[in-house]
C-alpha cells in the first residue's frame, strides 16, 4: 500500500526548491542554478498543490483513464515520497552520488507531472469518438451529380495538382493554378470574417523549441513502438517543426504577463503545419491526410471567467465560415478520449465530402484552461497587483487541403466545378465565372 508523506508546499515553493542543485566541493555545498535544456528542466509552475494532494488521487486517476490512460499519478506520488525521504536520510559520505540521485528525482517528478492531462470539463462526454455528441447540423446543397468524384479526380484534367514524392513521399502535393487560386480564396474569405471580430494578425515561426510544443501539449513518447508525432530538426535536436500556428503564437507569448484590462486578447496567424500522420483508410489518401498544409489559426489569452465564452465565440466564428460557404457539416462536442492532453473541452466541425462519402474534420476549437499557461508562464495581473495564470483557447479558422476537398466535392458539376458564390470575388477574374476551369485540358 502506498504511503503518502505529503507535505503542504505551494507550487511556487516546490518549483523554487527544484530549480537548485547541490554540488560537492571540498566538503562544502555549492548552490547553483540548473541550465534549462527542456521543459522539465525549466521547472514550470505546475499545480502540485492539486497533484500531490492524496485526496485528489482517485479523481485524477479517473480523469487519466477517461482520456486514454496517459499519465501515472501514483508514480508522481511515489517520486515525491522518495524526495521527502531522501532529504532526511541521504548518506553524507557519498554526497556527490546522492546529489545526482536527488537531481534525477526532481527531473523525473517533472517529467511525469508534465504527462498528466488537463482536467476535463464536467460537460464532456466520456469515451471514444463514437460518444461524440452532435450539437448541430447543416444540410448543405443537393448534389446533382449521379456518381460524385473525389477532389483529386475533379481537378485531374486541369493539371492543377501534382504529387512530387521526393519532398515528403506519398503525402507530397503541389497546388498549381486553379487549385492554388481556390486555396487563396478560401483563406482570404476566412480572414475577412475573423478580422471583423477584433483579432490581431501576427506572423509566427515554423521552427520552434521542443519545450514550446511540449508546453502546448505535445508529449513525445520515446519507446520504439510509438509513432512520431512531430518532425525534429536533425542538426538542432532541441528544435522541431511546428504542427500548428497555435504553437508559434504561444512561443511569442511565453513568459509574458498581461494586465487584466487587456484581456481577452485575440490573435490570428497563418502558418505551414507539419505532421507525420498515417492514413487509416483509402478515403484518407492523397489530399486528406498529408504531412504539411496551411492553416489559419485563432488563439486567445483570457481570464478564467472568460474562457468558456471565448470557446463559444470561436465555435460561432467557425459555424459562420462553413455556413456561408454553404456546405453540409455537423458540429460535435468531443468526448474525453479525443481531447488530447491540453483541452478541457473541444468541439470539432466535420464536413461532408461527397466524393469520399465520409464526414471529415475540417476545424476544431478547444478551451485549454491554464494547462498551457502554467507550462509556458503566461499570466495576467489584476488591479491589486496579484498575478494569476491566464486561460488559453484555440480554434481553426481554415485549413487548406481538407477545405479544398470539401468545397470541390460539394460544388462539383457534371462538367467540373462551380465555386460557391461567396468565393467568386476572391478568385482571379479569369476564374470567377461558372467554373473554376472552363474545360478539361486534353
Amino acid at each position: 500500500m502506498l504511503r503518502h508523506y505529503y507535505i503542504k508546499f505551494s507550487s511556487t515553493t516546490i518549483n523554487r526548491l527544484a530549480s537548485y542543485r547541490c554540488l560537492s566541493s571540498e566538503g562544502c555545498c555549492k548552490v547553483q542554478r540548473q541550465k534549462p535544456d527542456s521543459l522539465a528542466h525549466e521547472r514550470p509552475d505546475l499545480n502540485f498543490d492539486y497533484l500531490l494532494d492524496s485526496e485528489n488521487l482517485q479523481e485524477i486517476e479517473q480523469n487519466i483513464k477517461n482520456r486514454k490512460g496517459i499519465g501515472n499519478i501514483r508514480k508522481i506520488h511515489e517520486i515525491w515520497n522518495s524526495i521527502q525521504i531522501f532529504k532526511h536520510n541521504s548518506d553524507q559520505s557519498s554526497a556527490e552520488f546522492s546529489m545526482k540521485e536527488y537531481k534525477d528525482l526532481w527531473r523525473e517528478l517533472y517529467d511525469e507531472a508534465l504527462l498528466i492531462p488537463n482536467k476535463s470539463d464536467p460537460e464532456v462526454p466520456i469515451g471514444d469518438e463514437s460518444h461524440a455528441k452532435i450539437v448541430t447540423e447543416n444540410p448543405g446543397p443537393q448534389l446533382k451529380v449521379e456518381k460524385p468524384k473525389t477532389a483529386e479526380d475533379i481537378v485531374k484534367g486541369w493539371r492543377a495538382i501534382s504529387y512530387p514524392r521526393r519532398s515528403a513521399g506519398s503525402r507530397s502535393y503541389t497546388l498549381i493554378g486553379p487549385t492554388a487560386n481556390l486555396q487563396t480564396a478560401l483563406f482570404s474569405f476566412a480572414k475577412d470574417i475573423v478580422r471583423e471580430k477584433g483579432f490581431e494578425e501576427i506572423e509566427v515561426s515554423d521552427i520552434l523549441p521542443k519545450k514550446i510544443t511540449q508546453g502546448c501539449g505535445v508529449n513525445v513518447r520515446t519507446d520504439a513502438a510509438s509513432h512520431a508525432i512531430q518532425y525534429e530538426v536533425t542538426d538542432f535536436p532541441k528544435m522541431c517543426l511546428s504542427g500548428t500556428a497555435e504553437m508559434g503564437i504561444a512561443d511569442k507569448l511565453a513568459n509574458r504577463t498581461f494586465k487584466e484590462s487587456e484581456l481577452p486578447k485575440l490573435f490570428l496567424a497563418e502558418s505551414r503545419c507539419f505532421r507525420p500522420e498515417i492514413s487509416k483508410s483509402a478515403s484518407e489518401a492523397k489530399l486528406y491526410r498529408v504531412h504539411e498544409f496551411n492553416k489559419l489559426e485563432m488563439f486567445a489569452v483570457c481570464t478564467p471567467t472568460q474562457s468558456s465564452k471565448i470557446l463559444q465565440m470561436f465555435l460561432e466564428i467557425q459555424i459562420e465560415i462553413w455556413s456561408k460557404l454553404g456546405v453540409k457539416y455537423r458540429v460535435l462536442d468531443m468526448p474525453s478520449e479525443e481531447l488530447g492532453a491540453p483541452a478541457s473541452r473541444k468541439y470539432d466541425i466535420e464536413a461532408w465530402m461527397n466524393g469520399r462519402g465520409i464526414y471529415g474534420e475540417v476545424s476544431s476549437t478547444s478551451n485549454c484552461t491554464d494547462y498551457q499557461a502554467r507550462r509556458l508562464g503566461i499570466k495576467y495581473q489584476d488591479n491589486s497587483g496579484e498575478e494569476y495564470f491566464v486561460h488559453t483557447c484555440n480554434g481553426t479558422a481554415m485549413s487548406s487541403t481538407r477545405s479544398l476537398i470539401t468545397v470541390l466535392e460539394t460544388f462539383q458539376t457534371t462538367r467540373g466545378f462551380n465555386p460557391p458564390e461567396i468565393l467568386k470575388k476572391y478568385l482571379p477574374n479569369d476564374r470567377n465565372r461558372d467554373k473554376l476551369k472552363m474545360a478539361p485540358v486534353h
